[in-house]
């Protein structure tokens, strides 16, 4: 079993607290809405040479040594880049909830997304919320992401967790499709990019709940290993 450490924010007061998990999933193509699903896979088919997916949504795992809470990563190449989403961390019957990066090699993902999952490290936040406290005002809270490209940060995507899957629902598709999932960290898919992928040097992220006046935020470096020998 792994344990990486979070900051739990509960009723005003932040408490250090281990969480230990033996799996790591991504789930793909997790809209609501079907049709929107439906011409982002027509358009990453078209534009990338990704092949639709089999079944919708769909789930990738990964090495749990991908996960990271370092500032700093280094990726191989120039066509990565991250995007926002919620994650759920899995404590037996206790359920989590934090923000990660779903950082992919674009470029690799036209051969195998599997294997443009597994070969790029996933950041996650350091800072966690009870679902229990979020879940009766769960659609409202909103996602946003920034790139910075050529030293400018601009804003990446701009959604709402009503535009995911809820929660109940992805683990029901894990629990009847994988079995236990009682220790796992798992990433929920992402909202749209505005104006298609971009690749900076950093990636920017936060998950806004308003009605409890807080967010939790993520922020990293994204560094290139040339993909040439030397």
């Amino acid at each position: 079993m792994n344990c990486m450490r979070f900051t739990l924010h509960k009723a005003g007061k932040a408490e250090e607290i281990p969480i230990e998990f033996d799996c790591l999933f991504a789930i793909g193509y997790a809209g609501r809405s079907m049709e929107k699903t439906m011409a982002h896979i027509r358009e990453l088919e078209e534009h990338l040479g990704v092949p639709a997916p089999k079944k919708i949504p769909t789930i990738f795992q990964m090495s749990v040594q991908n996960l990271t809470q370092d500032r700093d990563l280094w990726f191989v190449g120039e066509n990565t880049c991250g995007e926002v989403e919620y994650m759920i961390l899995t404590q037996g019957d206790r359920l989590y909830i934090g923000i990660g990066s779903d950082h992919t090699d674009r470029k690799l993902e036209s051969v195998s997304v599997p294997k443009a999952k597994q070969v790029a490290l996933k950041p996650i936040g350091r800072d966690i919320w009870d679902y229990e406290d979020v879940k009766d005002h769960w659609d409202g809270i909103r996602l946003r992401s920034y790139q910075t490209v050529g030293g400018k940060e601009s804003l990446y995507q701009d959604g709402s967790l009503a535009d995911i899957l809820p929660v109940e629902f992805l683990l029901n598709e894990l629990k009847t499709r994988i079995g236990n999932v009682s220790h796992s960290v798992i990433f929920s898919g992402t909202v749209p990019a505005l104006d298609g992928f971009r690749y900076g040097d950093n990636f920017r992220c936060e998950m806004i709940d308003d009605v409890l006046g807080r967010k939790l935020t993520l922020d990293y470096n994204i560094h290139v290993i040339p993909e040439e020998e030397r």
